[in-house]
């Protein structure tokens, strides 16, 4: 049990460093640069090799198809299945970060932020109970002019991670704050990544 509970805290450490290992990017703009933008939209697509990790989708992909999760599981990589997730996550990616950007890009020159999604991860409490595990993005975002397509300003492979109960008690405590929470897991990690886009964007600090 002492080698099952060391291994489960060595590969959670790693699954935490990989989550705070993301690329730094330079914001080379100028507060009046920021200030004369608005945010003209938020497009959301997905790397063709992005991981997906969401029993939520997936379940709901079994049910579209009237077959178990554990049927649904085994087709979770054929492109009807991942089309299916992503039209699911889209809109949730689309509608958080946009929650948080804008109303600070209020400015006249319309802009638009591309995510492209790389990896989205929500471990399930079985997963979190064995090995841990925390939920997160890793996604492009490109700012770009919404007239002309051009790019203003890259932030490659920026990361959003949040916390989430792990081992058996912490996984128990996540579930009832998931229970009572106004947001779904995907919206928070949603908003959080608007969030730390946002204060890079506007060098507010994080």
């Amino acid at each position: 049990m002492r080698l099952l509970l060391g291994l489960a805290r060595i590969v959670a450490l790693g699954g935490l460093l990989l989550l705070a290992g993301c690329v730094t990017a330079n914001n080379s703009l100028s507060p009046n640069d920021i200030a004369s933008m608005k945010l003209a939209g938020v497009a959301v697509s997905f790397a063709p090799d992005a991981r997906i990790q969401w029993e939520d989708g997936l379940r709901a992909y079994a049910d579209s198809k009237a077959v178990s999760l554990e049927q649904a599981a085994t087709m979770a990589d054929t492109p009807e299945a991942k089309a299916f997730v992503q039209g699911l996550l889209t809109p949730r990616i689309k509608a958080g970060v946009e929650q948080v950007l804008a109303s600070r890009l209020a400015g006249t020159r319309p802009v638009r932020l591309d995510i492209r999604v790389k990896s989205l991860l929500f471990p399930s409490a079985i997963q979190r109970v064995v090995i841990g595990g925390h939920r997160g993005m890793i996604a492009d975002a490109n700012l770009v002019d919404a007239r002309t397509g051009a790019l203003i300003l890259a932030y490659p492979e920026l990361n959003a991670s949040l916390y989430t109960g792990q081992g058996i008690v912490g996984a128990a405590v996540q579930a009832a704050i998931d229970n009572n929470a106004t947001q779904t897991p995907v919206d928070k990690v949603s908003v959080r990544y608007g969030e730390i886009y946002r204060n890079w964007l506007l060098k507010d600090g994080v």
